[in-house]
């Protein structure tokens, strides 16, 4: 039976004891916040850094790792008697983590497969998680890749942002879709195409974007469907645990998880911001 590892990056939000759990090896961005240089999740947690981001100006920044980042990682896993890797990331068309990765994969002394994801946060999660268990199963490569693959093209993304003043700074959204939003107040609603973040549609309140998050979802996967759901928030626990509710009252929800916008997402973000990852559980080959 062959050996696959499983890679992702810290945008996933797989705390290092889940991480450990699964045998997934994380590979953390980084976040530039307050003369700081920080590692995702290893030098900084979400809960800290929603303390330290009204006071930080101007605002953090973030970057990806290196390729050589990566190849530590891949070698360490060659070294151990993997005879494949597959390595989940967030979207290459708001990071280049999946081109540092790409690059690594050329000096390892063994096959690696990169997942693309056309999204971020729980949307790689999923992805990698559908790579472990395809891997436990020993399915060899290729078809752990495959796997990976369909569940981060067929699982859905919608989020609520409380603003779009990070995501205009940080050059993830076009400057006309900020102006609107800061004019007249609209609460965007955002998803991700072809791997970028853009409007889906723009509502009046903060509530009723939670509202209408469920119905697109809804009307993306139907409300019969089996899904495996999760919800992510940017310091507004009461908006995640809201979402969530809708989601279950909407949607036929076998699993429900809720945790935090990763620092590094965060920062592009902004607090207040929720979202709603759903995958099909068909897909997601439970």
């Amino acid at each position: 039976m062959p050996r696959i590892a499983v890679v992702a990056d810290s945008t996933a939000g797989m705390s290092s004891v889940y991480a450990a759990e699964y045998n997934v090896e994380i590979v953390p961005l980084s976040i530039h916040i307050q003369g700081q240089s920080l590692r995702d999740g290893v030098d900084i947690d979400a809960e800290r850094f929603y303390e330290l981001l009204p006071d930080s100006s101007p605002l953090p920044t973030t970057s990806q790792p290196s390729a050589g980042d990566f190849i530590q990682v891949y070698n360490r896993l060659a070294a151990q008697g993997y005879d494949g890797i597959v390595s989940v990331h967030l979207s290459s068309g708001i990071s280049g983590t999946c081109a540092s990765a790409e690059l690594a994969a050329r000096d390892v002394s063994i096959p690696v497969e990169i997942v693309d994801t056309p999204c971020a946060a729980s949307a790689s999660l999923f992805a990698a998680e559908a790579a472990v268990r395809a891997a436990a199963r020993g399915a060899p490569l290729a078809d752990v890749a495959r796997l990976s693959r369909r569940v981060a093209m067929q699982q859905r993304t919608v989020f609520a942002v409380d603003t779009l003043e990070y995501l205009y700074k940080g050059g993830r959204i076009g400057g006309a879709a900020a102006l609107v939003g800061s004019i007249l107040q609209f609460k965007p609603l955002l998803h991700f195409v072809d791997g970028k973040i853009t409007a889906l549609e723009r509502v009046r309140t903060s509530a009723r974007a939670l509202r209408r998050s469920i119905e697109v979802m809804s009307e993306w996967l139907g409300a019969e469907t089996p899904v495996l759901a999760r919800v992510i928030h940017a310091a507004a626990p009461d908006r995640g645990e809201q979402l969530a509710a809708l989601a279950q009252e909407a949607l036929n929800v076998v699993e429900m998880r809720i945790g935090d916008v990763p620092p590094v997402l965060g920062a592009h973000v902004g607090p207040g911001t929720a979202s709603i990852c759903c995958c099909p559980v068909e897909v997601a080959g439970l």
